[in-house]
């Protein structure tokens, strides 16, 4: 018999793609177009909205009525997982995409996710994630390496990026499918049923780490997290912040949420109170809430030099010129 088409593997499988919001709402339309343009149109999407700008939010309700999506807004503005919950609780299809609104995605983006979980069995697959601008394609992150260490009788969680801000283009022929420790909810593709199961969205995590403390949960189940590099899509770095960004920016960042959430990871994983990796993750968002004003500098300007430095760190490794990291 012939092969499945994409066309009968979606109506077989059922998948629901669920936008929520990152850290803005400008480019939201534009985002939400770019999947409607590279994605079947037999798929359904639930948009969940938290507090966007009333014109953009219009907007998006009109395109959402336009092609049968679901529309959920909330007059106020959500943690991640607690918006990503809300549009849980509206699915019920084998599959679930998580997608940020801030995502841009390539043509075919969604087969080889769900292709990946059927060939598997994986709970959660991630693909290949840019940033940056759109001309440039530079990696942001192309599955993660996660690894835990008991000391001293605590637990020590590291992990890292893989092929972090090198060209794609010069790395793509040494990424495979392949289990991975950790992925990033800019996009992930998750079993439904798994969550039927366990609560595993924890609403507690207010600014950072959802993504570790599902693959840890997930982890801690018996389930696996993969890579999919035939998937690519683009996290946009690169456009300005508009001022109707800055209120949900600065809270999603903000020093009490971030503390709250970090108090909440060393309690939950049994962190030591030093972890190192707890205070990588204060300094991270520390640097992070600068992005706002440093988004209106040129992002290629910015980050170039970066992007060289770690290309030709990369090749050298790669023939043994420089030891190999490890991760952080």
């Amino acid at each position: 018999s012939p092969a499945p088409t994409y066309a009968m593997i979606m109506d077989d499988i059922n998948v629901t793609i669920c936008v929520t919001p990152r850290e803005r709402f400008s480019g939201s339309i534009e985002s939400l177009q770019s999947i409607i343009a590279n994605t079947p149109n037999t798929c359904r999407l639930v948009y969940v909205d938290a507090n966007s700008p009333p014109d953009i939010g219009q907007n998006i309700k009109a395109i959402c009525l336009q092609h049968g999506f679901t529309y959920e807004r909330r007059d106020e503005y959500l943690p991640p997982n607690m918006a990503r919950n809300i549009g849980l609780s509206l699915i019920d299809t084998r599959y679930v995409a998580f997608v940020d609104n801030d995502l841009f995605v390539d043509s075919g983006w969604l087969q080889p996710l769900i292709e990946c979980a059927e060939d598997t069995d994986a709970w959660a697959v991630a693909p290949v994630i840019l940033e940056g601008t759109k001309h440039l394609r530079v990696v942001h992150m192309a599955g993660g390496d996660l690894t835990e260490i008991a000391q001293n009788g605590c637990n020590r969680v590291i992990c890292g990026h893989r092929y972090i801000k090198q060209p794609l283009r010069m790395v793509r022929q040494d990424m495979v499918r392949e289990p991975t420790g950790y992925f990033e909810f800019h996009c992930v593709l998750v079993r439904t049923d798994r969550f039927a199961e366990r609560e595993f969205l924890d609403e507690r995590l207010l600014s950072n780490n959802e993504h570790v403390d599902l693959s840890l949960e997930i982890r801690k189940a018996g389930g696996t997290v993969y890579f999919e590099p035939a998937s690519v899509v683009r996290y946009d770095t690169a456009t300005p912040f508009q001022p109707c960004d800055r209120e949900f920016f600065e809270l999603r960042w903000s020093r009490e949420w971030s503390e709250q959430t970090i108090a909440y990871l060393h309690d939950k994983w049994g962190l030591a109170d030093d972890d190192v990796s707890m205070k990588k993750l204060t300094d991270w968002t520390a640097r992070h809430r600068k992005l706002f004003e440093q988004s209106q500098r040129s992002w290629l300007a910015q980050n170039l030099p970066v992007v060289i430095r770690r290309t030709i760190g990369a090749w050298l490794r790669k023939h043994r010129l420089l030891p190999s990291q490890t991760a952080s």
